[in-house]
Order: structure tokens, then sequence, then C-alpha cells
């Protein structure tokens, strides 16, 4: 018999998309499911659609229990549906994205036949539209290893994925985790910290599934996406207090005084890269640059976190993407090795081709070209006869024209397919996190020498 998975969903005003989330979980290939539904005070027919569903579901044989409540905000709505759960694994998920089919059953079943695992962990995409016109694009940040001394680190840097609903745990792993009873509700903002940071912390053994099982809904971002400037500075302050509240509640044996601290330092520093970034990016950001460059600088340089003192013109030299990689990787004690890529680059005798001409390649080529090492051209299958990007020209995608003599960097965030079909060529393939993080290295270790 399967084993039970206790499904928890705060929902509130999301009846543009709450009807295909119950259409994939509907088509769910396990059938052992308890759905939780939390009515947080919606006032758009949210709770109608949840009526017509609650039927169907039924039908489905899956058990339903429908919550009522006042409009509290996410973080009670979670906490009210999780005190609920009574199955044997527990996964939440958000109102207005979808699950692939295989989303409960690939985890629950390694869950069933491994029982010294405590939680899953699987990976997503983005898309936006529906039906025919509906566009997918993966999403998925640095790779999970099977042990991570520093997991809760890279979460608050975001360099895992920042969401509860990729995990798939088991019920008494929450419990021996006390995340209900610390469940933080006096807010209306995310709930992330309280539910991932103790569920990291205390050394749960994992199983990282590289698999697109949950799908975001790009276009309706929510309460973490803003266009203006103080509102988003906003998020990230509140969410930064959140993290702050839920490392401070770990008990002592979990995290001693200076593991909460360095936790504490990770969420600022987080917060301050996230803060200069909205000031750099965002339209009515500028007047806020300087000021939100120069805290991240004091703070960097206040902790002590680098041999050497932070300057505004390392910032502007390197690019706060290359700084941010850099200090992620001494906050998680991962400054990484000279691992031969950069060899095997410049000692080929072949092109150096980019793959991929979208947000990606937009946000890192600029890094690449300020480490003197810029592709001689990009692949991208939408490119035209005469395009180019950063002055680089742009082609059309040609594999048959790979030697053993050709390198690869492939801008997109770790996809599988087209990986497989360059590793075919016998050409030297890499993303671009990992040569950029070498780079970064390199030129920040020349930097120190220096100094």
């Amino acid at each position: 018999m399967q084993s039970k998975v206790s499904m928890v969903m705060p929902c509130y005003n999301k009846v543009k998309y709450i009807g295909d989330m119950f259409e994939s979980i509907l088509g769910q290939k396990w059938d052992n499911i308890e759905l939780i539904l939390v009515n947080d005070g919606s006032t758009d027919g949210t709770r109608d659609v949840i009526s017509e569903y609650e039927s169907k579901f039924r039908n489905r044989g899956f058990d339903v229990i429908v919550i009522d409540q006042k409009n509290a905000g996410v973080c009670a709505a979670a906490k009210a549906g999780l005190a609920l759960a009574s199955g044997d694994y527990v996964c939440m998920v958000d109102s207005d994205d979808e699950l692939d089919p295989q989303y409960v059953s690939i985890m629950a079943e390694w869950l069933d036949e491994n029982a010294e695992y405590d939680y899953c962990i699987c990976g997503g995409v983005h898309y936006t539209g529906s039906g025919s016109s509906k566009k997918i694009e993966p999403v998925k940040l640095s790779k999970i290893k099977s042990e991570e001394p520093f997991y809760t680190e890279r979460y608050l840097l975001t360099d895992v994925r920042p969401t509860v609903w990729v995990y798939l745990v088991r019920a008494e792993y929450i419990k021996k985790c006390n995340i209900i009873e610390n469940y933080y509700t006096d807010t209306k903002g995310s709930h992330e910290p309280g539910y991932i940071i103790p569920l990291t912390m205390n050394n749960g053994k994992y199983k990282y599934f590289e698999l697109p099982l949950y799908h975001f809904n790009a276009a309706d971002l929510g309460h973490s996406r803003h266009d203006e400037y103080e509102k988003q500075k906003k998020f990230y302050d509140e969410y930064y207090e959140l993290c702050e509240i839920a490392i401070n509640r770990l008990p002592d044996d979990i995290a001693d005084s200076n593991r909460k601290k360095h936790l504490i330092h990770t969420a600022l520093i987080s917060r301050s890269i996230n803060v200069y970034r909205c000031a750099k990016n965002l339209s009515d950001g500028s007047k806020y640059l300087e000021q939100s460059l120069q805290q991240f600088i004091e703070l960097v340089n206040g902790i002590g976190l680098l041999p050497y003192k932070l300057t505004s013109k390392i910032v502007e030299d390197f690019g706060i993407n290359v700084v941010s990689r850099f200090i992620s990787n001494c906050l998680t004690h991962s400054i990484p090795e000279r691992n031969g890529h950069l060899s095997d680059i410049r000692g080929v005798k072949g092109r150096l081709i980019g793959y991929g001409a979208g947000r990606v390649a937009a946000r890192v080529l600029p890094d690449f070209v300020k480490f003197n090492l810029p592709p001689n051209e990009i692949w991208d299958i939408k490119a035209g006869e005469s395009d180019r990007l950063y002055e680089i020209p742009l082609k059309q995608p040609d594999f048959d024209s790979l030697t053993k003599h050709d390198s690869i960097i492939i801008l997109l965030n770790h996809h599988k397919d087209i990986e497989d079909e360059l590793r075919k060529s016998g050409s030297n393939v890499f993303y671009y996190q990992d040569i950029l993080d070498e780079l970064a290295s390199e030129r920040f270790l020349e930097l120190v020498v220096k100094q």
C-alpha cells in the first residue's frame, strides 16, 4: 500500500490559476494523497473553485480537508495546514503553480524504499501562459550534492532553490525539527525561512532529484517581486528578519553561537547584495545606488570575511555577480580550486563557443568580457544572419561542425539535453558558473597577492 502524502496548500486570491494547479494534482500518479486546502480569506472567487473541485478530489480517492480563516498571511495559513497533516510524508504547494504528474510519486517512492532518508528535493521550471501557448524555461540554480555541510548558507544566498515547494519530507522529521511549533506567523510575508532553515539544519539525510517536477508560474511571482525599489527593498528587509528569527530559534545543540552568527552574517550579506541589485536594475533605483553599494562594502569589511578590504573599484571592475560568487564561496568554505577548466579552454586551438543567448547570457557575458575570455561566437536557435550580442556573432547551432579542439560554455542553467548533445562531439563542454567561479577565484587571488 502506498504511504500517505499530506499536501498542504495555502490559498489566497488565485482564482485565475488555482484550477490549473488542481488539475495537476488530480493528474498525480500517486493515489494516497491527503489534500489540505487553507483558504486564507480569499475574496476573488478562489473559495468557489475549491468547492467545485472538492468532490473531484474525493472521487479521485484523495482525502480532503478545507480550512477557512480570516486573512492572516501565508505563514499562518501554512502553519494551520501543517498542524493538520496526518500523512507519512508532507509537502507544500502554491496555489498558482503546477505539478509534474510524477511530483509526488518519484519522491515518495524514494522515501518508501530508503528509510534512512529524511526528505527529498526536486528541480523545477518556470512557465508563462497556458495550454498550447505555454512557454517553459528551465530554471535551476547550482547543483546540490548528496551532502552539503553548508546547505543552509547556500539557501540563504539563493544558491539553491529558496522555496518550500520543492521539498517532500517525512512527517517524523518535521516533528524532530520543531517546524510547526516554531513557525513565525506575525507577518504576511514569506514563510520559507521558518520551514527551510530548521529543515536543513537538523542533519537530515536528503535525496536530490535533478528533475523539473515543480512548475513555477513566472507570470505571478507575487509578493517577492516588485518594480519599485522601496517595495522590493522592504521585501528583502523583512525576509532577512524572518531568517534571523528562524536562526535564533534553532536549539543550541543544532547550531552553537558561532554557527548562528555565521548564518546571520550570511543572511545579512545576501540582503545587502539583493538591495544593491535592486538599486542597479530597477528604474527608480539609481538614486539609491551609491548608498546601497557603500552599505554592502561596509558590511563585508566589517564582518572581516575577505583577506583584504573590499572597495567600490573592486565591485565596479569585477561586477556584483562575480564579487557575490566569490563571497558565496567564502561563506560556504568552498573556494573553488584550480580544476583545470581554464587550462583546457586556453590550451585548445579550436573555437570558444557560447551556447544560449537568453537572459543568462545577457547577464554573464559582460563578466567573460571583463576577464578577457569572450566566446568567439554564440549559438542560439533564434539567431539571425547578422545578429550579435555584445559584439559577438550569433549563429545557428551546428553540432556537426564541432571537433575535439572546440570548447563550449553553456550559457544556460544546467540543461542536460543540450549538454548531452554537445558532449557527443568530444568537445570540451562547461557550464558558465564553473568557468566564472574559477575566473573569479584566479583574479581575486591575484589581487590578494598584490595587496
